[in-house]
């Protein structure tokens, strides 16, 4: 095309290829003098610079391996995730400790090859096998070649105590496997015991019937559990049991509330009208208990009924309420309707609870157990449809009654919200308290639609109110003291009373009942991480010394021989001389080659010097008639 220029040849004479710009200016330096002065003791740095690299990234894996070993060792309970990460860290561990001492080992083949090169007259298929010694596959067909030709030779030993200790060394690690071990212990978990309450009939079944009485057997076996909790879990009070104490109605019994009611393993709260304790099951699991999610709680309030001549009063925060008329049988309604309405519709208490306060003061005066020294605990039970069941407890005395409103509640565990159905509970809401009450007293006629039971506690089997100071707050001169805190400290005293007792025997049960029948246990694999510290040591103490003792002794080997480094091309200018005399062999093997150089050269080649040009340093070489002796250079260096 007209006016178009035609394409610049970049290789002309005026612009220099750029490789032969490189060629000419390393030309013209390397006929001055080297690009880096030589020195023959910085071949000594350099193989302790790469020597030191192999030992400290061997050493530091085995420190590494060892803290491993030492923090999943600790005799706790490796889980899966645990036994898989220390499986990963001590594979990764060997692995990075295996690497180390073979690139150390590596180098030490490496500079075996030199001294070994520089002592003796070898063929080329020698020098070939020596130059690649350094993996195991070479030093061994170096040896087998000697051995098969019958040429046994110092060499051979060298290399092969080379090959011994370049194998062991790598595989060493592996010994580690030998120091610990993965430990399965297999067993079986006790299953958690439970109390059977189903095999106390006082637990859930009395008064379930109403038209049967509950077993006196039955009374006396709930009241010896409370006996022996009140003897195990609370104490006597201060106040009335003391060597020296002597009580009067009006002493001021409040201080003593909180240490004199309290019981061991239940928590106790004081309010301002209702004392409540809360006792959370127990399991058993073994020879220890565990908490179930189970919490009972016993609660009352009281308030106080002053007794006189066919009549009576209520005292309600000091105040006094009445009289009101006793009735001389419970269906004598007509003569008592208004005292019903005036006596609980203002009051709270519910319609019809002035005829049970009547039928008990009645039952009460007409029995023949009652003593001075002592106080009936009584309950009334409504025989009828149940529309009138009166849940409250009476302790009566003389001119006195405690009318007490208690009740028993079980809850999922702390949760006092979260009650347990009706139908899972263990114990009967009212049952236990009214348990207090039968004994050996009278009731009233089954004909008249109810009954009222009536116990004297003192002449049982159990002494849980003997001592509890419950006597003291029966006396008719009660009423001549009217301070309002004196009352209210007398008023919760009894409320902890008839709510302290269910509970005292439901603890010493939860611990004297059987248990339920045991299912199989939970079957466990606990798999922990044994070591044999002793055996560790040894290890990790043998390949740290086999890795010193191995680079002294081919430091000191080599002592005095200019060591190449283990590269391609340092390997390939120095075999320069030699395979310049041989062409056309570039696609030959190497063993091939080598058999062609020595027919070629008909001469034995080694390793040696030979002086350098102008007082330079000696010039190495791969030939025959060279000088075994490797001068320092510069000569006030050492070598």
């Amino acid at each position: 095309m007209p006016g178009r220029k035609p394409p610049s040849n970049r290789l002309d004479s005026s612009q220099a290829s750029p490789d032969r710009y490189i060629s000419g200016s390393s030309s013209a330096k390397s006929s001055k003098e080297p690009v880096k002065p030589f020195r023959s003791h910085e071949q000594l740095r350099r193989n302790l610079g790469v020597l030191s690299r192999g030992f400290l990234v061997t050493s530091f894996a085995l420190a590494l391996l060892m803290i491993c070993l030492r923090v999943f060792s600790r005799g706790q309970q490796l889980s899966k995730w645990e036994q898989r990460l220390f499986n990963t860290l001590s594979i990764l561990l060997t692995a990075i400790a295996s690497l180390g001492l073979g690139s150390l080992l590596g180098h030490l083949g490496s500079m075996l090859r030199w001294p070994l090169l520089a002592r003796t007259m070898y063929q080329m298929r020698d020098v070939d096998l020596i130059l690649g010694m350094s993996p195991p596959t070479c030093s061994l067909r170096l040896i087998w070649r000697h051995i098969r030709e019958w040429r046994i030779s110092r060499t051979t030993l060298i290399v092969t105590a080379y090959l011994v200790t370049n194998l062991v060394g790598r595989l060493s690690v592996a010994a580690f496997g030998l120091a610990y071990n993965m430990t399965d212990d297999a067993g079986v978990v006790d299953p958690i015991l439970k109390s059977d309450w189903g095999s106390a009939l006082w637990a859930n079944g009395s008064f379930e019937d109403k038209t049967k009485a509950p077993d006196l057997q039955e009374y006396e076996s709930f009241l010896a559990l409370a006996r022996s909790g009140f003897i195990e879990y609370a104490g006597s009070t201060d106040w009335s049991h003391g060597e020296e104490a002597v009580f009067r109605i009006g002493d001021d019994i409040s201080p003593y509330l909180e240490s004199d009611l309290q019981v061991s393993n239940a928590t106790l709260r004081v309010g301002t009208n209702t004392v409540e304790y809360s006792y959370r099951l127990k399991d058993f699991d073994g020879d220890y208990t565990t908490p179930s999610n189970r919490t009972v709680h016993s609660s009352a309030n009281c308030n106080l009924i002053e007794v006189g001549e066919s009549q009576y009063w209520r005292w309600d925060n000091g105040n006094r309420t009445g009289p009101f008329r006793l009735l001389s049988r419970l269906n004598d309604y007509s003569a008592s309707a208004s005292e019903a309405k005036l006596g609980f519709g203002e009051l709270g208490w519910g319609e019809g609870n002035v005829e049970v306060v009547s039928e008990i003061l009645r039952v009460s005066n007409e029995s023949q157990i009652i003593r001075h020294s002592s106080a009936n605990w009584m309950s009334f039970l409504d025989l009828s449809n149940g529309s009138r069941v009166s849940p409250e407890i009476y302790t009566v005395c003389d001119g006195v009654a405690w009318e007490c409103w208690p009740t028993l509640t079980e809850t999922i565990g702390d949760n006092e919200y979260h009650q347990v159905e009706p139908t899972d509970r263990f114990f009967h809401p009212t049952g236990l308290y009214r348990l207090l009450t039968v004994g050996n007293g009278s009731n009233a006629p089954e004909d008249d639609g109810h009954r009222v039971y009536l116990s004297d506690l003192k002449s049982s089997q159990s002494s849980a109110t003997d001592r509890d100071g419950a006597f003291y707050l029966c006396d008719a001169n009660f009423f001549k003291n009217q301070n309002e805190t004196i009352w209210n400290g007398y008023r919760l005293w009894m409320a902890g009373l008839v709510a302290r007792l269910p509970i005292l025997a439901i603890i010493a049960a939860n611990i004297g009942l059987p248990y339920l029948p045991p299912g199989s246990g939970t079957q466990f694999v606990h798999t922990t991480l044994d070591v044999n510290w002793l055996r560790v040591t040894l290890i990790a103490v043998s390949i740290t010394g086999c890795q010193i003792l191995a680079i002294l002794a081919v430091l000191g080997y080599c002592r005095g021989v200019y060591t190449r480094d283990d590269s391609h091309l340092a390997t390939a200018e120095l075999l320069k001389t030699i395979i310049t005399k041989f062409d056309n062999g570039k696609l030959m093997t190497g063993d091939e080659l080598a058999a062609s150089l020595d027919d070629v050269l008909k001469e034995r080649v080694s390793y040696g010097t030979k002086s350098g040009q102008g007082g330079g340093p000696p010039e190495v070489d791969l030939a025959s008639g060279l000088d075994a002796n490797f001068p320092r250079f510069p000569q006030n260096q050492k070598f």
